[in-house]
Protein backbone atom coordinates (compact mmCIF):
# COMPACT_ATOMS: atom_id res chain seq x y z
CA UNK A 1 0.00 0.00 0.00
CA UNK A 2 2.69 2.63 1.04
CA UNK A 3 4.29 1.21 -2.50
CA UNK A 4 1.49 2.21 -4.04
CA UNK A 5 0.97 5.75 -2.41
CA UNK A 6 4.45 6.48 -3.40
CA UNK A 7 3.57 5.95 -7.72
CA UNK A 8 0.07 7.11 -8.01
CA UNK A 9 1.38 10.52 -9.38
CA UNK A 10 2.75 8.74 -11.71
CA UNK A 11 0.87 9.01 -15.70
CA UNK A 12 -1.20 5.71 -16.50
CA UNK A 13 -0.83 4.69 -12.65
CA UNK A 14 -4.67 3.53 -12.80
CA UNK A 15 -4.21 0.86 -15.33
CA UNK A 16 -2.15 -1.60 -13.83
CA UNK A 17 -4.05 -0.85 -10.53
CA UNK A 18 -7.16 -1.92 -12.18
CA UNK A 19 -5.20 -5.14 -13.55
CA UNK A 20 -3.68 -5.77 -10.23
CA UNK A 21 -7.87 -6.45 -9.10
CA UNK A 22 -9.08 -8.04 -11.37
CA UNK A 23 -5.45 -10.64 -11.79
CA UNK A 24 -7.65 -14.08 -10.19
CA UNK A 25 -3.97 -15.33 -10.01
CA UNK A 26 -2.93 -12.74 -7.68
CA UNK A 27 -3.40 -13.47 -3.84
CA UNK A 28 -6.97 -12.76 -2.57
CA UNK A 29 -5.67 -10.23 0.50
CA UNK A 30 -3.31 -8.42 -2.20
CA UNK A 31 -6.47 -7.41 -4.59
CA UNK A 32 -8.47 -6.63 -1.81
CA UNK A 33 -5.83 -4.14 -0.89
CA UNK A 34 -5.47 -2.75 -4.25
CA UNK A 35 -9.26 -2.61 -4.82
CA UNK A 36 -9.12 -0.69 -1.44
CA UNK A 37 -6.49 1.41 -2.69
CA UNK A 38 -8.07 2.13 -5.60
CA UNK A 39 -11.28 3.20 -3.58
CA UNK A 40 -9.82 5.64 -2.05
CA UNK A 41 -7.58 6.77 -4.89
CA UNK A 42 -10.96 7.78 -7.11
CA UNK A 43 -12.22 9.52 -3.94
CA UNK A 44 -9.03 11.53 -3.86
CA UNK A 45 -8.62 12.17 -7.64
CA UNK A 46 -11.60 12.03 -9.08
CA UNK A 47 -13.81 14.69 -8.16
CA UNK A 48 -13.28 17.69 -10.34
CA UNK A 49 -13.98 22.01 -9.33
CA UNK A 50 -12.89 25.50 -10.09
CA UNK A 51 -10.27 25.08 -7.04
CA UNK A 52 -8.89 22.06 -7.22
CA UNK A 53 -6.37 21.42 -9.90
CA UNK A 54 -7.23 18.08 -11.74
CA UNK A 55 -4.18 16.21 -11.35
CA UNK A 56 -5.69 13.08 -13.44
CA UNK A 57 -4.96 12.54 -17.44
CA UNK A 58 -8.11 12.63 -19.48
CA UNK A 59 -6.90 9.15 -21.01
CA UNK A 60 -6.24 7.49 -17.77
CA UNK A 61 -10.09 8.67 -16.65
CA UNK A 62 -11.25 7.33 -20.03
CA UNK A 63 -9.55 3.85 -19.28
CA UNK A 64 -11.27 3.63 -15.88
CA UNK A 65 -14.53 4.24 -17.47
CA UNK A 66 -13.70 1.88 -19.91
CA UNK A 67 -12.99 -1.09 -17.58
CA UNK A 68 -14.64 -0.81 -14.56
CA UNK A 69 -17.86 -2.54 -15.84
CA UNK A 70 -16.20 -5.28 -16.80
CA UNK A 71 -14.53 -5.49 -13.54
CA UNK A 72 -17.17 -5.68 -11.36
CA UNK A 73 -19.13 -7.86 -13.09
CA UNK A 74 -16.12 -10.51 -13.03
CA UNK A 75 -14.62 -10.08 -9.20
CA UNK A 76 -15.87 -11.50 -6.25
CA UNK A 77 -18.53 -9.56 -4.04
CA UNK A 78 -15.84 -8.44 -1.21
CA UNK A 79 -13.86 -6.67 -4.50
CA UNK A 80 -17.46 -5.72 -5.73
CA UNK A 81 -18.05 -3.86 -2.68
CA UNK A 82 -15.23 -1.69 -3.05
CA UNK A 83 -15.03 -1.10 -7.00
CA UNK A 84 -18.92 -0.72 -6.12
CA UNK A 85 -17.99 2.38 -4.48
CA UNK A 86 -15.69 3.83 -6.65
CA UNK A 87 -18.02 3.22 -10.07
CA UNK A 88 -20.58 5.68 -7.63
CA UNK A 89 -18.37 8.20 -6.97
CA UNK A 90 -17.57 8.43 -10.83
CA UNK A 91 -21.16 8.43 -12.02
CA UNK A 92 -21.57 11.00 -9.70
CA UNK A 93 -18.99 12.89 -11.32
CA UNK A 94 -19.33 12.40 -14.62
CA UNK A 95 -22.67 10.28 -14.96
CA UNK A 96 -24.33 11.38 -18.17
CA UNK A 97 -22.33 13.65 -19.45
CA UNK A 98 -19.04 12.88 -19.40
CA UNK A 99 -19.84 8.89 -19.46
CA UNK A 100 -22.52 9.00 -21.84
CA UNK A 101 -22.56 5.06 -22.63
CA UNK A 102 -22.80 3.65 -18.91
CA UNK A 103 -26.22 2.89 -19.40
CA UNK A 104 -25.65 0.68 -22.73
CA UNK A 105 -22.83 -0.53 -22.24
CA UNK A 106 -24.60 -2.31 -18.72
CA UNK A 107 -27.38 -3.23 -20.71
CA UNK A 108 -25.31 -5.07 -23.28
CA UNK A 109 -23.61 -6.99 -20.77
CA UNK A 110 -27.25 -8.53 -19.72
CA UNK A 111 -27.40 -11.88 -20.11
CA UNK A 112 -29.65 -14.85 -20.86
CA UNK A 113 -28.02 -17.11 -19.12
CA UNK A 114 -24.98 -16.16 -16.81
CA UNK A 115 -26.33 -15.02 -13.62
CA UNK A 116 -23.00 -13.95 -12.07
CA UNK A 117 -22.53 -11.44 -14.43
CA UNK A 118 -26.42 -10.06 -14.30
CA UNK A 119 -25.52 -9.71 -10.92
CA UNK A 120 -22.54 -7.96 -11.31
CA UNK A 121 -24.42 -5.59 -14.00
CA UNK A 122 -27.32 -5.12 -11.54
CA UNK A 123 -24.77 -4.66 -8.38
CA UNK A 124 -23.54 -1.68 -10.89
CA UNK A 125 -26.66 -0.15 -11.75
CA UNK A 126 -27.80 -0.21 -8.22
CA UNK A 127 -24.84 1.48 -7.14
CA UNK A 128 -25.43 4.38 -9.57
CA UNK A 129 -28.57 4.73 -8.81
CA UNK A 130 -29.16 4.77 -5.70
CA UNK A 131 -27.96 8.09 -4.29
CA UNK A 132 -31.27 9.10 -6.16
CA UNK A 133 -33.04 8.23 -3.03
CA UNK A 134 -31.94 10.90 -0.55
CA UNK A 135 -31.19 13.41 -3.51
CA UNK A 136 -33.52 16.89 -4.02
CA UNK A 137 -35.39 17.22 -6.78
CA UNK A 138 -33.89 19.14 -9.74
CA UNK A 139 -33.99 19.35 -13.29
CA UNK A 140 -30.86 18.12 -13.20
CA UNK A 141 -31.75 14.93 -11.57
CA UNK A 142 -34.94 14.38 -13.85
CA UNK A 143 -32.74 14.71 -16.73
CA UNK A 144 -30.39 12.14 -15.55
CA UNK A 145 -33.85 9.53 -14.17
CA UNK A 146 -34.71 9.80 -17.75
CA UNK A 147 -31.62 9.02 -19.72
CA UNK A 148 -31.25 6.06 -17.72
CA UNK A 149 -35.16 5.29 -17.97
CA UNK A 150 -34.92 5.82 -21.59
CA UNK A 151 -32.11 2.95 -22.16
CA UNK A 152 -32.67 0.74 -19.36
CA UNK A 153 -36.27 0.32 -18.15
CA UNK A 154 -36.75 -2.96 -21.25
CA UNK A 155 -34.14 -4.36 -20.99
CA UNK A 156 -34.71 -4.52 -16.73
CA UNK A 157 -38.12 -5.82 -17.28
CA UNK A 158 -37.11 -8.75 -19.91
CA UNK A 159 -34.56 -9.51 -16.68
CA UNK A 160 -37.33 -9.00 -14.29
CA UNK A 161 -39.57 -11.54 -16.09
CA UNK A 162 -36.89 -13.94 -16.47
CA UNK A 163 -35.30 -14.43 -13.40
CA UNK A 164 -38.96 -14.92 -12.29
CA UNK A 165 -39.46 -17.72 -14.72
CA UNK A 166 -36.15 -19.51 -13.01
CA UNK A 167 -36.79 -19.26 -9.64
CA UNK A 168 -40.02 -21.32 -10.71
CA UNK A 169 -38.02 -23.80 -12.81
CA UNK A 170 -35.17 -24.09 -9.97
CA UNK A 171 -37.60 -24.42 -7.19
CA UNK A 172 -35.82 -27.68 -5.87
CA UNK A 173 -32.41 -26.06 -6.70
CA UNK A 174 -30.52 -24.83 -3.05
CA UNK A 175 -27.64 -23.53 -5.16
CA UNK A 176 -29.44 -22.06 -8.41
CA UNK A 177 -31.90 -20.10 -6.04
CA UNK A 178 -28.66 -18.23 -3.89
CA UNK A 179 -27.88 -16.93 -7.72
CA UNK A 180 -31.64 -16.12 -8.65
CA UNK A 181 -32.72 -14.46 -5.89
CA UNK A 182 -30.00 -12.24 -5.02
CA UNK A 183 -30.99 -11.16 -8.73
CA UNK A 184 -34.40 -10.63 -7.25
CA UNK A 185 -32.93 -8.95 -4.33
CA UNK A 186 -31.15 -6.46 -7.15
CA UNK A 187 -34.09 -6.25 -9.61
CA UNK A 188 -36.47 -5.09 -6.05
CA UNK A 189 -33.85 -2.24 -5.19
CA UNK A 190 -33.28 -1.42 -8.26
CA UNK A 191 -36.85 -0.87 -8.78
CA UNK A 192 -37.04 1.54 -5.37
CA UNK A 193 -34.30 3.35 -7.18
CA UNK A 194 -36.11 4.00 -10.52
CA UNK A 195 -39.24 4.88 -8.81
CA UNK A 196 -38.02 6.94 -5.67
CA UNK A 197 -38.86 10.19 -7.20
CA UNK A 198 -41.42 10.09 -9.30
CA UNK A 199 -43.73 7.44 -10.81
CA UNK A 200 -42.17 7.17 -14.29
CA UNK A 201 -44.92 5.84 -17.15
CA UNK A 202 -42.90 2.97 -18.56
CA UNK A 203 -43.83 1.55 -14.31
CA UNK A 204 -47.36 2.76 -14.29
CA UNK A 205 -48.08 1.05 -17.32
CA UNK A 206 -46.69 -2.03 -16.02
CA UNK A 207 -47.73 -1.64 -12.50
CA UNK A 208 -49.92 -4.43 -12.83
CA UNK A 209 -47.46 -7.03 -13.55
CA UNK A 210 -44.79 -5.71 -11.21
CA UNK A 211 -47.22 -5.67 -8.26
CA UNK A 212 -48.71 -9.75 -8.98
CA UNK A 213 -44.93 -10.76 -9.13
CA UNK A 214 -43.69 -8.36 -5.54
CA UNK A 215 -47.29 -9.98 -3.85
CA UNK A 216 -46.16 -13.92 -4.85
CA UNK A 217 -42.73 -13.50 -3.65
CA UNK A 218 -44.22 -11.62 -0.84
CA UNK A 219 -46.06 -15.05 0.50
CA UNK A 220 -43.13 -17.29 -1.18
CA UNK A 221 -42.25 -19.83 0.74
CA UNK A 222 -39.19 -22.92 -0.30
CA UNK A 223 -37.65 -24.18 2.20
CA UNK A 224 -34.75 -24.33 -0.55
CA UNK A 225 -34.63 -20.35 -0.19
CA UNK A 226 -34.79 -19.74 3.38
CA UNK A 227 -31.47 -18.79 5.03
CA UNK A 228 -29.95 -21.85 7.11
CA UNK A 229 -28.50 -19.14 9.77
CA UNK A 230 -31.66 -18.13 12.07
CA UNK A 231 -29.47 -14.91 13.03
CA UNK A 232 -28.65 -13.73 9.07
CA UNK A 233 -30.75 -12.66 6.72
CA UNK A 234 -30.77 -14.78 3.14
CA UNK A 235 -31.76 -13.23 -0.17
CA UNK A 236 -34.97 -14.34 0.15
CA UNK A 237 -35.73 -12.39 3.46
CA UNK A 238 -33.82 -8.98 1.61
CA UNK A 239 -36.25 -9.82 -1.14
CA UNK A 240 -39.55 -9.54 1.04
CA UNK A 241 -37.98 -6.48 2.91
CA UNK A 242 -37.27 -5.04 -0.23
CA UNK A 243 -40.74 -5.76 -1.59
CA UNK A 244 -41.85 -4.07 1.82
CA UNK A 245 -40.17 -0.59 1.22
CA UNK A 246 -41.63 -0.59 -2.64
CA UNK A 247 -44.98 -0.70 -1.37
CA UNK A 248 -43.81 1.29 1.55
CA UNK A 249 -42.92 3.88 -1.18
CA UNK A 250 -45.96 3.62 -3.23
CA UNK A 251 -48.45 3.99 -0.40
CA UNK A 252 -47.04 7.33 0.64
CA UNK A 253 -46.36 8.35 -2.88
CA UNK A 254 -48.66 7.18 -5.58
CA UNK A 255 -51.63 6.03 -3.48
CA UNK A 256 -54.02 7.02 -5.88
CA UNK A 257 -52.34 4.80 -8.95
CA UNK A 258 -51.73 2.08 -6.47
CA UNK A 259 -54.84 -0.12 -6.77
CA UNK A 260 -53.32 -3.27 -5.09
CA UNK A 261 -52.97 -1.12 -1.73
CA UNK A 262 -55.71 -3.58 0.01
CA UNK A 263 -54.49 -6.66 -1.24
CA UNK A 264 -50.85 -6.23 0.11
CA UNK A 265 -52.38 -4.27 3.43
CA UNK A 266 -53.60 -7.82 3.78
CA UNK A 267 -51.29 -9.67 3.25
CA UNK A 268 -48.52 -7.66 5.41
CA UNK A 269 -50.86 -8.13 7.83
CA UNK A 270 -51.30 -11.85 7.61
CA UNK A 271 -47.80 -11.99 7.30
CA UNK A 272 -46.62 -10.22 10.51
CA UNK A 273 -48.68 -12.73 12.54
CA UNK A 274 -46.93 -15.88 11.26
CA UNK A 275 -43.32 -14.73 10.70
CA UNK A 276 -40.79 -16.65 12.80
CA UNK A 277 -38.87 -14.67 15.97
CA UNK A 278 -35.75 -15.70 14.64
CA UNK A 279 -33.06 -12.64 13.75
CA UNK A 280 -33.27 -13.31 10.21
CA UNK A 281 -36.62 -12.18 9.75
CA UNK A 282 -36.00 -8.53 11.60
CA UNK A 283 -36.17 -6.77 8.17
CA UNK A 284 -39.26 -8.21 7.01
CA UNK A 285 -40.92 -7.64 10.28
CA UNK A 286 -39.63 -3.84 10.39
CA UNK A 287 -40.15 -3.26 6.90
CA UNK A 288 -43.85 -4.84 7.18
CA UNK A 289 -44.57 -2.33 10.07
CA UNK A 290 -43.05 0.35 8.16
CA UNK A 291 -45.25 0.01 5.48
CA UNK A 292 -48.69 -0.45 7.83
CA UNK A 293 -47.54 2.76 9.79
CA UNK A 294 -47.47 4.79 6.67
CA UNK A 295 -50.73 3.33 5.99
CA UNK A 296 -52.19 3.95 8.87
CA UNK A 297 -51.56 7.59 8.79
CA UNK A 298 -53.03 8.36 5.47
CA UNK A 299 -56.50 9.57 6.41
CA UNK A 300 -58.29 7.78 3.08
CA UNK A 301 -57.03 4.76 4.60
CA UNK A 302 -58.55 5.05 8.36
CA UNK A 303 -61.33 2.54 7.45
CA UNK A 304 -58.93 -0.31 6.94
CA UNK A 305 -58.25 -0.02 10.55
CA UNK A 306 -60.81 1.74 12.42
CA UNK A 307 -63.10 -0.77 13.95
CA UNK A 308 -61.92 -1.64 17.65
CA UNK A 309 -61.58 -5.15 16.49
CA UNK A 310 -58.85 -4.66 14.22
CA UNK A 311 -57.09 -2.63 16.15
CA UNK A 312 -57.19 -5.03 18.93
CA UNK A 313 -55.91 -7.44 16.37
CA UNK A 314 -53.13 -5.46 15.50
CA UNK A 315 -52.03 -4.47 19.14
CA UNK A 316 -52.36 -8.24 19.76
CA UNK A 317 -50.40 -10.22 17.02
CA UNK A 318 -48.26 -7.73 15.75
CA UNK A 319 -47.13 -5.03 17.56
CA UNK A 320 -46.97 -6.52 21.16
CA UNK A 321 -45.26 -9.66 19.77
CA UNK A 322 -42.55 -7.51 18.46
CA UNK A 323 -41.32 -5.70 21.65
CA UNK A 324 -40.42 -8.65 23.75
CA UNK A 325 -36.59 -8.27 24.61
CA UNK A 326 -34.94 -10.20 21.92
CA UNK A 327 -32.84 -12.85 23.78
CA UNK A 328 -30.06 -11.62 21.99
CA UNK A 329 -30.14 -8.02 23.31
CA UNK A 330 -30.31 -10.14 27.03
CA UNK A 331 -27.38 -11.97 26.02
CA UNK A 332 -25.43 -7.80 24.99
CA UNK A 333 -26.55 -6.97 28.19
CA UNK A 334 -25.03 -8.97 30.62
CA UNK A 335 -21.89 -10.10 28.06
CA UNK A 336 -21.03 -7.02 26.65
CA UNK A 337 -22.87 -3.90 28.47
CA UNK A 338 -20.98 -1.04 27.16
CA UNK A 339 -22.22 -2.29 23.44
CA UNK A 340 -25.46 -2.58 24.83
CA UNK A 341 -25.47 1.48 25.92
CA UNK A 342 -23.84 2.29 22.53
CA UNK A 343 -26.23 0.86 20.42
CA UNK A 344 -29.00 2.53 21.98
CA UNK A 345 -27.56 5.71 22.77
CA UNK A 346 -26.48 6.46 19.20
CA UNK A 347 -29.80 5.40 17.83
CA UNK A 348 -28.47 1.90 15.87
CA UNK A 349 -31.71 0.65 17.25
CA UNK A 350 -33.66 2.21 14.42
CA UNK A 351 -34.96 -0.63 12.22
CA UNK A 352 -35.31 -3.13 14.98
CA UNK A 353 -38.73 -4.90 15.83
CA UNK A 354 -39.12 -2.58 18.81
CA UNK A 355 -38.43 0.13 17.13
CA UNK A 356 -40.80 -0.74 14.32
CA UNK A 357 -43.46 -1.52 16.33
CA UNK A 358 -43.03 2.09 18.69
CA UNK A 359 -43.75 3.44 15.31
CA UNK A 360 -46.73 1.77 13.90
CA UNK A 361 -47.93 2.64 17.76
CA UNK A 362 -47.33 6.13 17.12
CA UNK A 363 -49.22 5.87 13.76
CA UNK A 364 -51.88 4.46 15.04
CA UNK A 365 -52.10 6.91 17.72
CA UNK A 366 -52.26 9.79 14.67
CA UNK A 367 -56.06 9.06 13.93
CA UNK A 368 -57.45 6.46 16.97
CA UNK A 369 -55.77 8.39 19.69
CA UNK A 370 -58.40 7.47 22.21
CA UNK A 371 -59.09 3.72 21.15
CA UNK A 372 -55.52 2.88 20.56
CA UNK A 373 -54.62 4.13 23.66
CA UNK A 374 -57.50 2.03 25.20
CA UNK A 375 -56.20 -0.69 23.81
CA UNK A 376 -52.70 -0.42 24.60
CA UNK A 377 -53.09 0.24 28.31
CA UNK A 378 -55.39 -2.93 28.68
CA UNK A 379 -52.01 -4.85 27.37
CA UNK A 380 -49.84 -2.65 29.38
CA UNK A 381 -52.26 -3.66 32.64
CA UNK A 382 -51.75 -7.16 32.10
CA UNK A 383 -48.01 -7.53 31.79
CA UNK A 384 -48.05 -5.17 35.22
CA UNK A 385 -50.31 -7.50 36.82
CA UNK A 386 -48.72 -10.32 35.80
CA UNK A 387 -45.15 -8.94 37.14
CA UNK A 388 -47.22 -8.30 40.13
CA UNK A 389 -48.11 -11.57 40.78
CA UNK A 390 -44.67 -13.23 39.90
CA UNK A 391 -42.01 -10.97 39.39
CA UNK A 392 -39.28 -13.19 39.29
CA UNK A 393 -41.15 -15.50 36.29
CA UNK A 394 -42.76 -12.71 34.18
CA UNK A 395 -40.54 -9.56 34.32
CA UNK A 396 -40.03 -9.44 30.99
CA UNK A 397 -43.71 -9.16 30.82
CA UNK A 398 -43.38 -5.53 32.74
CA UNK A 399 -40.21 -4.45 30.54
CA UNK A 400 -42.68 -4.72 27.44
CA UNK A 401 -45.57 -2.80 29.31
CA UNK A 402 -42.48 -0.17 30.43
CA UNK A 403 -41.34 0.35 26.53
CA UNK A 404 -45.00 0.41 25.56
CA UNK A 405 -45.76 2.91 28.08
CA UNK A 406 -43.10 5.08 26.42
CA UNK A 407 -44.57 4.58 22.92
CA UNK A 408 -48.31 5.09 23.62
CA UNK A 409 -47.24 8.76 26.09
CA UNK A 410 -44.75 10.28 23.96
CA UNK A 411 -46.45 12.47 20.94
CA UNK A 412 -42.85 14.60 20.43
CA UNK A 413 -39.75 14.68 21.84
CA UNK A 414 -36.21 16.06 21.37
CA UNK A 415 -32.85 14.73 22.15
CA UNK A 416 -32.22 17.56 24.69
CA UNK A 417 -35.41 17.81 26.37
CA UNK A 418 -36.81 14.21 26.26
CA UNK A 419 -40.65 14.39 26.29
CA UNK A 420 -41.75 17.56 25.16
CA UNK A 421 -45.55 16.59 24.46
CA UNK A 422 -47.18 13.82 25.98
CA UNK A 423 -50.77 11.73 25.30
CA UNK A 424 -53.33 13.52 27.36
CA UNK A 425 -54.66 9.75 27.87
CA UNK A 426 -51.97 8.71 29.81
CA UNK A 427 -50.62 10.89 33.42
CA UNK A 428 -46.87 9.91 33.32
CA UNK A 429 -46.53 11.34 37.11
CA UNK A 430 -49.31 8.55 38.26
CA UNK A 431 -47.42 6.26 36.73
CA UNK A 432 -43.83 7.25 38.09
CA UNK A 433 -45.41 6.72 41.60
CA UNK A 434 -47.06 3.27 41.02
CA UNK A 435 -44.32 1.96 39.34
CA UNK A 436 -41.17 3.53 38.47
CA UNK A 437 -40.00 4.53 41.82
CA UNK A 438 -40.32 0.77 42.86
CA UNK A 439 -37.20 -0.06 40.81
CA UNK A 440 -34.90 3.29 42.18
CA UNK A 441 -35.46 3.00 45.85
CA UNK A 442 -33.17 -0.14 46.52
CA UNK A 443 -30.28 -0.40 44.39
CA UNK A 444 -29.80 -3.91 45.64
CA UNK A 445 -33.42 -4.95 43.90
CA UNK A 446 -34.24 -6.63 40.52
CA UNK A 447 -31.13 -8.18 40.78
CA UNK A 448 -32.78 -10.77 38.36
CA UNK A 449 -33.62 -8.76 35.74
CA UNK A 450 -31.68 -5.76 36.41
CA UNK A 451 -33.11 -4.37 32.98
CA UNK A 452 -36.12 -3.18 34.62
CA UNK A 453 -34.00 -0.76 36.98
CA UNK A 454 -33.02 0.88 33.00
CA UNK A 455 -36.27 1.13 31.96
CA UNK A 456 -36.98 2.89 35.04
CA UNK A 457 -34.28 5.21 34.36
CA UNK A 458 -35.00 5.93 30.93
CA UNK A 459 -38.42 6.71 31.98
CA UNK A 460 -36.68 9.66 34.09
CA UNK A 461 -35.09 10.98 31.32
CA UNK A 462 -37.71 10.45 29.01
CA UNK A 463 -40.39 12.13 30.76
CA UNK A 464 -37.52 15.20 32.48
CA UNK A 465 -39.65 17.89 31.09
CA UNK A 466 -43.30 16.56 32.00
CA UNK A 467 -42.77 15.36 35.20
CA UNK A 468 -43.31 17.96 38.13
CA UNK A 469 -40.08 18.84 40.17
CA UNK A 470 -41.08 17.07 43.42
CA UNK A 471 -41.03 13.80 41.50
CA UNK A 472 -37.18 14.80 40.09
CA UNK A 473 -36.12 15.54 42.88
CA UNK A 474 -37.09 12.40 44.53
CA UNK A 475 -35.28 10.63 41.45
CA UNK A 476 -32.14 12.49 41.40
CA UNK A 477 -30.61 11.20 44.66
CA UNK A 478 -31.91 7.57 44.15
CA UNK A 479 -30.44 7.74 40.88
CA UNK A 480 -27.49 9.50 42.08
CA UNK A 481 -27.10 6.07 44.48
CA UNK A 482 -27.72 3.31 40.78
CA UNK A 483 -24.53 5.20 40.06
CA UNK A 484 -22.75 2.57 42.03
CA UNK A 485 -24.64 -0.47 40.67
CA UNK A 486 -22.50 -2.89 39.73
CA UNK A 487 -23.74 -3.73 36.70
CA UNK A 488 -22.09 -1.46 33.93
CA UNK A 489 -25.37 -0.44 31.76
CA UNK A 490 -27.35 0.64 35.35
CA UNK A 491 -24.75 2.83 36.24
CA UNK A 492 -24.03 4.27 32.91
CA UNK A 493 -28.07 5.42 31.96
CA UNK A 494 -27.93 6.80 35.35
CA UNK A 495 -24.82 8.57 34.71
CA UNK A 496 -26.67 9.86 31.95
CA UNK A 497 -29.91 10.84 33.10
CA UNK A 498 -28.63 12.79 36.01
CA UNK A 499 -26.11 14.64 34.11
CA UNK A 500 -29.30 15.75 31.62
CA UNK A 501 -31.50 16.27 34.62
CA UNK A 502 -28.90 18.70 36.19
CA UNK A 503 -28.93 20.72 32.87
CA UNK A 504 -32.97 21.25 32.70
CA UNK A 505 -34.03 24.02 32.89
CA UNK A 506 -37.53 25.74 33.65
CA UNK A 507 -38.57 29.19 32.37
CA UNK A 508 -34.48 30.03 31.79
CA UNK A 509 -33.55 28.86 35.35
CA UNK A 510 -32.27 25.66 36.12
CA UNK A 511 -34.22 23.25 37.61
CA UNK A 512 -31.46 22.29 40.32
CA UNK A 513 -29.29 24.54 41.85
CA UNK A 514 -26.02 23.94 43.99
CA UNK A 515 -28.17 23.91 47.18
CA UNK A 516 -29.78 20.77 45.42
CA UNK A 517 -26.55 19.26 43.99
CA UNK A 518 -24.52 19.65 47.38
CA UNK A 519 -25.80 17.21 49.32
CA UNK A 520 -25.75 14.36 47.12
CA UNK A 521 -22.44 15.40 45.34
CA UNK A 522 -19.90 13.57 47.66
CA UNK A 523 -21.98 10.37 47.23
CA UNK A 524 -22.25 10.87 43.53
CA UNK A 525 -18.38 11.50 43.39
CA UNK A 526 -17.77 8.60 45.55
CA UNK A 527 -19.03 6.13 42.96
CA UNK A 528 -17.46 7.52 40.26
CA UNK A 529 -14.08 7.29 41.67
CA UNK A 530 -14.89 3.81 42.69
CA UNK A 531 -16.20 3.32 39.10
CA UNK A 532 -12.94 4.91 37.43
CA UNK A 533 -10.70 3.24 40.24
CA UNK A 534 -11.92 -0.11 39.35
CA UNK A 535 -12.27 -0.26 35.58
CA UNK A 536 -10.76 -3.19 33.87
CA UNK A 537 -9.30 -1.52 31.08
CA UNK A 538 -9.45 2.47 29.64
CA UNK A 539 -11.82 1.11 26.22
CA UNK A 540 -14.63 0.50 29.03
CA UNK A 541 -14.09 4.09 30.86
Amino acid sequence: EHFLASIEQTAHFVVPLLQLVSNQSTDANVRFAAALFFKNFVKRRWPQDENTEDTLLAEDRQAVKSEIVSLMITVPKNLQLQIGEAVSIIAENDFPMAWPELISDLVSKLSATDYHVNNGILQTAHTVFKGWRSEFRSDQLYTKINYVLNQFTEAYMQVFITTDKLIDEHAGNRAALQILLHSLMLLCQIYYDLNCQDLPPFFEDHMAEFMQTFHKYLVYMNPNAESGDDDVAGDLEEVKASICEIIELYAKRYEEDFKQLPQFVQTVWDMLTTVGASHKYDGVVSKGMAFLRTVVRNPRQRELFSSSESLTLICERIIIPNTVLPESDEELFEDDPIQFVRRDIEGSEAGSRREAAADLVRGLLEQFSAETTRVMSAYIQKGLEQYAANPAAHWRGKDVALFMVSSVAVVASVGSLGATQVNELVNVSDFFSSQIVQHLQDVGSDQQAPILKVDAIKYVNTFRSQLPRDLLAQALPLLGSHLGHPNPVVSTYAAIAIERLLVLKKDGALLFGPADVQPLAEGMLGHIFGILDGADSPQKL
